[in-house]
């Protein structure tokens, strides 16, 4: 490359002319047009869910959780009774008033706490009543605050409207502020970004329609020979390409990949990578085969996730008045239920131990009571009172003393 100067006298480079005949002596000339695809971390929600693995996880907890029913119950003392002509129990199960039906609000919320960290939905009202649910997007809300960690105040931007924080329910995870979340697109963005880059180069292979392989030369190669080799090469590899073949000069051979090999790896990567997003979301392949792995996977994962979406529901749906004698709360009996022969074995051991009577059992199996509302007593046992030392014998009627080694029979000598 050598130096020229121009009618100013200025030093100016002389770019370099390459002839036809020069020939390729590095890498970075030659280029084939071969799929590529974005190393970077950050990958955005819909990414992330057009990987199979992420997509099937996230919707069977979101489905499992937005199928349990929400119950309301009052405590009054050690007594806790179920509310059921509660209209706000009918927006959480039945119908929510809006366009999105009750368990199409729920799953869309649980999938933006756990993807996204945090989930939204406005509460609208006729005075403190609740008269409707409103799923709101993560990415239509906007948080707005007073910026003080003490005497904080939040509001809440929709569509260019403000809304304060008693009209807004909201769940977080992994939140340290009570607004904010980190889901799981912050927390594990690589390994969600490989399977997805993973997916994105393995389909741009695909789609090209060629074998895996190489192309080797006994020579080097000149220039017009290598631009003629590419421009055939990007006719045969395009998705519309109007040739199928490909003629190859003297000396240029196509040498085929093998397939075994490279292809096993990259299926082995593949279900490495689901096994660790399945790892991820809390369970494994023996969670849906085997009972007590099941028992974990609603302990470990499904639980936490219920916590924190019945803890939203109990601070947004109830009035200030009500809390601390109202709550709402997930009934997990459905979800827990176990075989019929297990359940059946339990209930009789219910049953023998009187902690339970024969329609709250019909109850739990959603069938129809009996009136049966005593509780059997076996009439072998013997009733002991520590506190006057006394023991009774329903079989007999005997009330002894123990204290004395006397015994009287029931009613001699008091009629009560």
């Amino acid at each position: 490359m050598g130096l020229i100067k121009n009618i100013f006298g200025l030093e100016v480079r002389e770019e370099a002319v390459v002839s036809e005949t020069s020939f390729i002596d590095t890498a970075d000339d030659v280029d084939l047009g071969l799929p590529s695809f974005d190393a970077s971390t950050t990958v955005t929600r819909r990414q992330a869910l057009s990987v199979p693995a992420v997509a099937s996880a996230l919707f069977l907890i979101s489905g499992i959780i937005a199928g349990i029913p929400i119950k309301l119950y009052r405590r009054d003392g050690n007594t806790i009774t179920e509310i059921t002509d509660d209209e706000r129990t009918k927006l959480l199960n039945i119908e929510t008033n809006s366009t999105l039906g009750a368990f199409e609000t729920k799953q869309a919320m649980i999938n933006d706490l756990i993807i996204e960290g945090a989930c939204y939905c406005y509460i609208g009202k006729d005075g403190n009543s609740a008269t409707s649910l409103q799923y709101l997007p993560k990415y239509r809300v906007s948080v707005l605050d007073n910026g003080k960690l003490i005497d904080r105040t939040v509001l809440f931007l929709v569509d260019g409207s403000y809304y304060d924080n008693f009209n807004i329910m909201r769940a977080v995870r992994n939140s340290n502020d009570g607004v904010h979340g980190r889901g799981l697109l912050d927390d594990n963005a690589t390994q969600i970004s490989s399977m997805y880059n993973a997916l994105v180069y393995e389909n741009g292979v695909i789609s090209k329609g060629v074998r895996k392989g190489f192309l080797k030369s006994e020579g080097r190669l000149t220039v017009k020979a290598l631009e003629a080799l590419k421009r055939a090469w990007r006719m045969m590899t395009a998705k519309l390409g109007t040739s199928d073949v490909i003629v190859l000069n003297k000396g240029i051979t196509f040498e085929s990949a093998d397939s075994t090999a490279v292809e096993n790896q990259l299926n082995e990567s593949k279900q490495t990578n689901a096994d660790l997003i399945y790892k991820l979301f809390g369970f494994t392949d023996k969670t849906f085969t085997d009972e007590k792995a099941f028992n974990i996977f609603v302990k470990t994962t499904i639980m936490p996730i219920v916590n924190c979406f019945v803890e939203a529901i109990n601070r947004s749906m109830l009035l200030e008045t009500e809390k601390g004698n109202l709550y709402f709360s997930l009934d997990m009996n459905d979800l827990l239920k176990a075989d019929m022969l297990t359940r059946f074995n339990a209930y009789k051991t219910a049953l023998d131990s009187n902690w339970i009577n024969v329609d709250e059992i019909r109850q739990r199996e959603d069938l129809s009571p009996m009136g049966i509302d005593f509780v059997s007593m076996n009439l072998a046992n013997v009733f002991y009172y520590p506190d006057t030392k006394k023991v009774y014998t329903p079989n007999t009627g005997v009330l002894g003393d123990l204290t004395t080694l006397k015994s009287v029979k029931g009613g001699e000598n008091d009629e009560n």
